[in-house]
């Protein structure tokens, strides 16, 4: 049960994160095209390709990202699935709780303490890093305070 939850809540995340990232699409390419536009003089013909061609790699990037996004939620069932079958009971319970704990700090947006995690912005990066950046500085495992 705790695997589905953190599966959804996961799907959840990246759909959000996703939501917030930029500008939609159109407004990328155009952007992308006024900067080319500008610096090499294209003609309208050169424009209206490069905006089907940005548009091309834009839906083919964005189809990476979801089987990326697909095969990550996959291959963390499959560890938290690992996981539980090593756990004795009361491990896993407890595993289940720290999970739990884990996905309010991601609605909440990452503040507080966790493994691999900072403060605020830079939460999340995984791995040693600066106080407050992400990694094992960032959480129960850094010590100190963040100053960012």
């Amino acid at each position: 049960m705790a695997i589905v939850a953190t599966t959804a809540v996961t799907a959840q995340d990246f759909e959000k994160r996703g939501e917030r990232r930029g500008p939609d699409p159109e407004q990328r390419i155009e952007k992308q095209v006024k900067r080319l536009e500008k610096k090499l003089k294209l003609t309208e013909d050169q424009l209206k390709q490069l905006k089907e061609f940005y548009g091309e790699f834009d839906k083919a990037q964005m189809a990476r990202m979801q089987q990326m996004r697909q095969q990550e939620l996959k291959d963390r069932e499959a560890l938290n699935g690992k996981i539980n079958s090593i756990l004795t009971e009361e491990q896993k319970a407890k595993y289940a709780e720290m999970k739990e704990k884990e996905k309010e700090m991601w609605k909440e947006g990452g503040q507080g303490k966790g493994f691999g995690r900072g403060q605020g912005h830079h939460r999340g990066h995984g791995g040693p890093g600066r106080m407050g950046h992400g990694g094992f500085g960032g959480g129960d495992f850094g010590g100190g305070e963040m100053n960012d």
